[in-house]
C-alpha cells in the first residue's frame, strides 16, 4: 500500500485531486471529515478536551444538539494565537493517532489495502504543520496563483473578493515553507481536464519511483 498525502491552500484544487484518486479506487481519508466527527461526538476524548479548554471562554460553545459550534470557537482562536496553538495541539495529536491506527488496521487487511489502485490517500490542509507528512510515502502540494485562489474561494464560499483575498494572503504566508517540503508540486491554474492530465502524470511518476526502490 502506497501512502500519499495531499496538502494545499484553500482554492487550489486539493479536493478535486483527492476525488480523482478516489475515482480510481484509492482508499481516501478526508481529514476535515475526521475533524467534524470529533466536534460532533460528545463521547470522544477530543470533544471533552475542547469543551474543558474553551467552554468558559466561548459563550454558546455547545450547540443544542451537543455538537461544538465551530464558528464560535473559530472566532476565538483566530483572534488569539495562544488559543489557536492549544486547539491545534489537541487536534494534531488526535489526527496522528487516528491515521497511524487506520494505516495499521488497513495493512492487516490485504483485501482492503490492495484495493483497485493500491493507494492510501490523505487529504489534509494541515498535512505539513501537523507532521502527518512524516507518515506518508509521498507528499503532494497543490497550489495556484494568488488571483486564481481568490476567485475560486470567493465563488465557492460565496464571500466577497476582499475577504477571500485576506484568507488567501494569510494562508500563503503561513504555508510558504510547505511547498518546498513536498515530493511533488501541482500548480493548478487551469481546467479540470488539465488537472486530470497532471494527476495521471503524478500517478505514473509515483509508481515508477516505488518500482525503483
Amino acid at each position: 500500500m502506497i501512502k500519499i498525502g495531499i496538502g494545499g491552500i484553500a482554492g487550489a484544487g486539493k479536493s478535486a485531486l483527492r476525488d480523482m484518486f478516489k475515482d480510481d479506487g484509492a482508499f481516501v481519508v478526508n481529514l476535515d471529515e475526521v475533524a467534524h466527527g470529533f466536534y460532533s461526538n460528545p463521547e470522544s476524548d477530543i470533544y471533552a478536551r475542547i469543551k474543558a479548554e474553551f467552554e468558559s471562554r466561548v459563550a454558546g460553545l455547545i450547540n443544542p444538539d451537543k455538537s461544538i459550534d465551530r464558528k464560535k470557537l473559530g472566532e476565538l482562536v483566530f483572534a488569539d494565537r495562544a488559543a489557536l496553538d492549544k486547539l491545534n495541539a489537541i487536534f494534531y495529536e488526535a489526527f496522528r493517532a487516528y491515521i497511524e491506527n487506520l494505516i495499521s488496521e488497513l495493512e492487516k487487511k490485504p483485501r482492503i489495502a490492495n484495493n483497485g489502485s493500491g493507494l492510501f490517500v490523505l487529504d489534509a490542509a494541515v498535512l505539513f504543520d501537523s507532521g502527518l507528512d512524516a507518515l506518508m510515502d509521498f507528499n503532494v502540494w497543490v497550489g495556484a496563483k494568488k488571483e486564481t485562489l481568490v476567485a475560486r474561494l470567493a465563488e465557492r464560499r460565496k464571500i466577497g473578493e476582499k475577504y477571500a483575498e485576506s484568507i488567501v494572503e494569510t494562508q500563503l504566508k503561513a504555508y510558504a515553507p510547505f511547498r518546498a517540503r513536498a515530493d511533488y508540486v501541482i500548480d493548478n491554474d487551469g481546467t479540470l481536464a488539465a488537472l486530470k492530465n497532471m494527476y495521471l502524470k503524478l500517478i505514473k511518476e509515483i509508481r515508477e519511483n516505488v518500482n525503483k526502490s
